[in-house]
């Protein structure tokens, strides 16, 4: 079985802001649940957040995370990674850089590693 990759979303992305390129990610993927990773969102006043990982136990980023299906995780990642300004063809420095990191799946706390855009502030 192929490993499969998935995806933590915490702003724009999410299922209920709307934005048409939710939809291209539904199309791509699976929502799993509901979850949470160690950071801050900040509000960039721009219309969109940005995350800054934290260790404090009190600072925690809700979100939503995806599977995404097999052998569409590149496709998935060069539309976003250009919807983000981190694509490698986006001009440095990058307002956004793709990592994984651990979240937490809150149905059953669950960790998992997971590619999340942290905010490069």
């Amino acid at each position: 079985m192929k490993h499969s990759e998935l995806l933590f979303v915490y702003g724009t992305l999410r299922t209920t802001e709307g934005h048409p390129l939710h939809n291209y990610l539904r199309g791509l993927s699976d929502f799993i649940g509901l979850a949470s990773i160690g950071g801050i969102k900040i509000d960039l006043e721009v219309g969109y957040p940005g995350l800054l990982l934290s260790n404090n136990a009190n600072e925690t980023v809700f979100g939503e995370l995806y599977r995404i299906h097999e052998d569409k995780a590149r496709e998935l990642f060069d539309v976003l990674d250009r919807y983000e300004g981190c694509h490698e063809e986006d001009p440095e420095p990058h307002e956004y850089f793709r990592y994984q990191r651990d979240v937490t799946l809150l149905v059953d706390n669950e960790v998992y590693k997971a590619w999340v855009y942290i905010y490069n502030g």
